[in-house]
């Protein structure tokens, strides 16, 4: 939100707690929301995971929930697709 006062351009604030951001998110076209992560990445707000972390916390799951490989394989599959 932007207000002109005068010649000078003052942003607001405006403050919002997660499940709010998470509603305001889902009213916005999917392109929006690859825009708004596009730019976070580009301006380095938001950085990808760790691979490590990711797969540490993979092969918990995995084993915990006693997947077979072919789950597993499945779930690659779906992963790697969502690029």
């Amino acid at each position: 939100m932007i207000i002109k006062v005068g010649r000078t351009v003052k942003k607001a604030v405006i403050e919002i707690d997660g499940s709010q951001l998470l509603n305001a998110l889902g009213q916005l076209p999917p392109n929006d929301v690859k825009k708004l992560i596009d730019t976070l990445f580009l301006k380095k707000l938001f950085r990808k995971p760790d691979f490590e972390a990711v797969a540490a916390k993979a092969r918990r799951v995995v084993k915990k929930e006693e997947l077979s490989p072919r789950v597993v394989e499945e779930a690659v599959a779906w992963a790697r697709k969502q690029k």
